[in-house]
């Protein structure tokens, strides 16, 4: 559900081209018209709200900070680590960044995916390059063992970094 204040709708730009002439008004955001429509995603929205719900964002959240802040600790004794998240904050959530000094980071993105099965997205703002690590509440404490583990195979000294364990 997309919900558009009506002041900006003549400003606003579709996510995805019209084939016809453009409508002027909020039609111009309604594309289930193209391709084949999926009917799992509209009828997965109720049952994600209503999980969500019994849920509760308190304890999603709380899961995300203790996913993020586990991967870290594990992560940390790497050498070359380099953390651009904040940490020591309640609203650390599920996203952090992370560099490792003198690696290719797209290249790691690569194994680490391709290898490994492990999902990280690479990002470059500015000056600030790095591998994204976005952990979901059904993740499970194994897959940041692996991570770290599957990051330390890229240094030249041989050392193990990440004998943590759960």
């Amino acid at each position: 559900m997309l919900i558009v204040n009506e002041r900006q709708i003549d400003r606003t730009w579709p996510l995805l081209a019209p084939f016809d002439q453009p409508a002027v008004d909020i039609d111009k955001f309604d594309h289930w018209n193209l391709g084949t429509y999926n009917s799992a995603i509209q009828a997965g929205i109720a049952p994600a709200i209503e999980f969500h719900k019994r849920i509760g964002a308190e304890k999603m959240h709380a899961r995300l900070r203790e996913l993020s802040r586990y991967w870290i600790s594990l992560a940390r004794d790497i050498p070359g680590f380099r953390l651009h998240t904040a940490t020591d904050t309640d609203s650390l959530g599920a996203i952090t960044l992370f560099s490792i000094d003198g690696r290719d980071m797209k290249k790691l993105e690569r194994d680490l995916r391709e290898q490994h099965q492990v999902h990280v997205k690479y990002r470059k703002v500015e000056h600030v390059e790095g591998l994204r690590v976005s952990p979901h509440i059904y993740m499970l404490r194994r897959i940041s063992i692996r991570l770290s583990r599957h990051c330390e195979p890229h240094w030249s000294d041989g050392k193990s970094y990440a004998s943590k364990t759960c």
